[in-house]
């Protein structure tokens, strides 16, 4: 059921993006864990979003895998803080060198996987209409989004977190670290890292980009490293059989 999906190359980051569907046919793909927590979301668009999500992945990195089908994928989930084998930990494959990552929010869902060093994706809805917490953005950001129109202030705010969870997924640190600690580059120009208020050394650099995700949405992707990093971006939707399908734009 992987359908038609890329396989990455050395240097490369593939991102696929994907509209969330309650696709009977990518239950299977799951493993008990992950079924236990696909019913225990109580409203259905919750439920559709993370078995879109951890299917995708499983797909995604099958295709990668010789033999392999989705639900006979592993994960390791490590989690930097507790030094365990926890399912809240960054996802991985033992013994492949993929870096993966996941992400989900409002009606979409972005999977990343790379050969080109440890990936963060973050997909965010953009946060029209709510109080935005301005206390994660570091007084840099602050003062750009001050200058940014209120009508426009949801979506760069948007695009900053999407931005600053990207790079803490990427480094496994997630929310353990204040992400106002981070400085990102304005919304309006492209995406870097320009500062890391205390990050502890050794550490590598961060090759961070913005990834087209639509009208609604911003998503970003993270990759640690040296070098260059071509990221490929994919959009697909599922099939009724859970084949992933190119989604036409």
């Amino acid at each position: 059921m992987s359908g038609d999906i890329a396989r990455v190359r050395a240097g490369e980051c593939h991102v696929w993006i994907a509209e969330a569907v309650s696709v009977p046919a990518l239950l299977p793909m799951l493993d008990d864990h992950e079924r236990r927590r696909h019913e225990a979301f109580v409203r259905e668009k919750d439920r559709a979003l993370y078995l879109t999500a951890h299917a995708l992945l499983r797909q995604t990195v099958a295709a990668q895998l010789d033999g392999m089908k989705p639900g006979e994928v592993r994960f390791a989930h490590v989690c930097k803080h507790c030094d365990a084998d926890r399912p809240h930990g960054k996802p991985a494959v033992a013994g492949s060198p993929l870096e993966l990552s996941l992400s989900h929010s409002g009606g979409l869902v972005a999977v990343a996987l790379s050969l080109a060093g440890p990936v963060g994706v973050d997909i965010e809805e953009t946060a029209a209409g709510r109080d935005l917490p301005l206390n994660v953005l570091s007084a840099p950001e602050r003062a750009a989004l001050d200058r940014v129109p209120d009508a426009e202030r949801p979506w760069a705010f948007t695009r900053y977190w999407a931005r600053k969870e990207a790079v803490l997924k990427a480094t496994g640190d997630g929310l353990m670290v204040d992400p106002a600690r981070l400085t990102v580059s304005p919304p309006d120009v492209p995406a870097a890292l320009a500062e890391w208020r205390e990050r502890p050394q050794p550490h590598l650099p961060v090759r961070l980009h913005d990834v087209d995700a639509g009208e609604g949405h911003r998503a970003a992707v993270a990759v640690l490293g040296d070098g260059e990093c071509r990221v490929v971006r994919h959009e697909v939707t599922h099939g009724g059989d859970g084949a992933v399908l190119r989604r036409p734009r």
